[in-house]
């Protein structure tokens, strides 16, 4: 039984420069963990193209690839079957192309027992201010008199799936709890009916951290932010770090030309 295993889903081989720099990056430094580079069926890797040591876990393309987009990944990460690809290991760390990882925490954070841990959904100050909370009070309110979704019911909650350690078990279970739950969001093509939203808001039993706790984890938006909430600490990694809303601050921080450099 393996204490975790690190998930590279990719569904093209035409990577960019940034992509590929955060798959050496994650080899790298987690490269005394079991890694799977996980990719439709029809896509075929070319020899040479990862390590030796670096396994490969062909899927669908019902699931993964250009076929059914989002929508397909989305069913991936709400199905039964996807988890029991990996039942000979207690977690798996989903580490998307536009993940970074800063050092190996890895094997620390399998060992507090959580059964999601991700990125929070964060709420900045701004929000807070007297004027701009009662305006956001009222969206709320007319979101619920609406029945739709509200992102604000997001804030605080774990989190962002690009970056996301997942225990087996527990998610292998909800998959069948939460069947009809699941299936109304694989009728929805919205991004507020994403994985990583159904995994953050519909498990009651998961244990999640908290946000501070999250934070230690990963960042995801506004990460200046989420470093000063973070006391100035990098976490163990971040999420969407080449957009380029996010790429303003973590060009300072990510110097991934310099690691493309030094491999080739």
């Amino acid at each position: 039984m393996h204490q975790v295993k690190v998930v590279i889903p990719i569904y093209r081989l035409s990577l960019s420069e940034m992509e590929q720099a955060s798959i050496r990056q994650t080899l790298q430094v987690l490269k005394q963990y079991p890694i799977v580079i996980l990719h439709p069926q029809n896509l075929v890797i070319p020899e040479g193209m990862f390590p030796p040591t670096v396994a490969q876990l062909a899927v669908s393309e019902e699931w993964l690839g250009t076929r059914n987009g989002i929508a397909g990944y989305n069913r991936m990460m709400m199905s039964y079957d996807f988890y029991q690809l990996f039942s000979d290991t207690e977690y798996i760390l989903i580490c998307h192309t536009d993940a970074w990882i800063f050092r190996d925490e890895l094997s620390e954070w399998c060992h507090k027992g959580y059964d999601c841990i991700a990125a929070p959904w964060i709420e900045r100050p701004i929000y807070r201010l007297p004027i701009i909370k009662q305006y956001m009070q009222w969206i709320k309110k007319s979101h619920e008199r609406k029945h739709t979704f509200c992102r604000q019911n997001l804030y605080g909650k774990i989190g962002n799936g690009g970056l996301s350690l997942r225990r087996v078990e527990m998610f292998k279970q909800a998959c069948r709890t939460y069947q009809k739950e699941i299936e109304e969001y694989n009728s929805h093509h919205q991004h507020y009916y994403n994985e990583d939203v159904f995994w953050a808001t519909v498990p009651k039993e998961f244990h999640y951290p908290t946000e501070t706790i999250g934070l230690q984890f990963s960042f995801d938006r506004h990460p200046a932010y989420c470093l000063k909430r973070n006391k100035g600490k990098l976490p163990f990694g971040c999420h969407s770090w080449n957009k380029p809303r996010m790429y303003k601050f973590w060009k300072h921080i990510i110097h991934w030309n310099n690691l493309l450099n030094t491999q080739n």
